[in-house]
């Protein structure tokens, strides 16, 4: 059955109400928190990979100065494990939590292993270890979120990114 139109005291027709007014308003009050989380998430994750890209760019770039310190341009002798660690420190200088950023340079040669820099982590074992020495750079930093919403962390609930370890290894070989 159609609605009757209805006119208002000066005559105009008024648009007749089929009781859902206020129904999209509810809608978007229902899809507006999911939203909001959607977009802390999108942020909080593209931080998350350029963190990541960060610190493994930061490994490459010591393990490469590492291998190849006597071949650069006035730098005659093997550089040392200070050098290459101020190398990637400035290199991951971008990153926020910068103070949680560790850098350990070992080197194995014939069986010999030299670690210095902090971190736990074990140099991988050479394949080859009479024709070369092994540099490897290994650099961990804790990840943490830009933007941080409720976290239910008892619970093993979060709702955004939680606080993450990065840890990336450059492994390369010195030719000597």
């Amino acid at each position: 059955m159609p609605l009757k139109p209805t006119y208002r005291n000066d005559g105009a027709a008024v648009r007749p109400t089929t009781g859902s007014s206020g129904q999209s308003l509810v809608e978007f009050a229902l899809i507006l928190p999911l939203i909001f989380l959607l977009i802390l998430n999108v942020v909080n994750f593209g931080g998350f990979l350029f963190a990541w890209i960060t610190v493994a760019n930061g490994a490459r770039v010591g393990a490469e100065y590492l291998v190849r310190g006597t071949a650069s341009l006035g730098k005659p002798s093997t550089p040392t494990a200070a050098q290459v660690t101020t190398l990637v420190t400035n290199d991951t200088s971008s990153l926020l939590n910068r103070a949680s950023l560790q850098v350990r340079v070992c080197t194995n040669n014939n069986g010999t292993i030299i670690c210095t820099g902090s971190g736990t982590q074990t140099p991988p074992l050479d394949p080859e270890p009479d024709s070369f020495t092994l540099a490897s750079v290994d650099v961990t930093y804790t990840y943490q979120p830009f933007l941080v919403a409720w976290d239910f962390s008892r619970l093993g609930i979060h709702l955004t990114l939680p606080a993450t370890t990065i840890h990336r290894r450059a492994v390369m070989r010195v030719n000597e």
